[in-house]
């Protein structure tokens, strides 16, 4: 027979044992859990350079940053002063900038926020058209920006300040949305 002493032995052995395993798995489920929620980047890189192509060959788009940090988590990416230059056939392309961007999941829709800056130059180089303005969301595949914070919009001989607009790149087009006022140099 087992004596009263092992008994007592082998109890405290059983329980220090399942404490540790208890113990153990508890800690393995919270450092998963944690780690589900955090919003760490796992790769990151200073002055990105992009470029999309078009099927046939043809520059479709250029991003340009000065940081862009990959999250994990959730797929997307963070942008420290974006510049996406948005090409268009036989005409200088459209170059947006803006002091931070976040590009979704699927490389779709960039949000850009900050102080955001549109700008088109005619075939000679000179300024067409520039939009200030903050919080723009561009959808790449349509060529299209679109904001509800004012904006101030520059042309050779027009000044038009919005709250909200529509900026359809492809087919050089804005529509205003609010409060729109126009000023026309003589």
């Amino acid at each position: 027979m087992i004596s009263l002493r092992w008994k007592i032995v082998i109890i405290l052995s059983l329980l220090a044992i399942g404490s540790a395993w208890l113990l153990n798995r508890l800690s393995e489920t919270e450092s998963t859990e944690i780690s589900v929620l955090r919003h760490d980047p796992d790769n990151y890189m200073y002055e990105l350079t992009t470029l999309t192509m078009n099927q046939d060959g043809s520059k479709k788009n250029k991003l340009y940053a000065d940081y862009m940090a990959h999250y994990p988590d959730d797929n997307t990416i963070e942008l420290i002063n974006p510049k996406l230059e948005i090409f268009r056939v036989e005409e200088p392309p459209t170059t947006i900038t803006a002091e931070k961007g976040w590009v979704t999941e699927d490389n779709e829709v960039i949000l850009l926020s900050g102080k955001t800056r549109l700008i088109q130059l005619d075939n000679n180089g000179v300024r067409q058209l520039e939009i200030i303005t903050s919080d723009v969301r561009v959808l790449l595949d349509q060529e299209y920006a679109e904001t509800d914070k004012p904006a101030t919009i520059f042309g050779k001989k027009i000044t038009i300040k919005s709250t909200g607009m529509n900026a359809y790149l492809g087919e050089n087009r804005l529509e205003l949305l609010n409060n729109v006022y126009t000023k026309i140099l003589p």
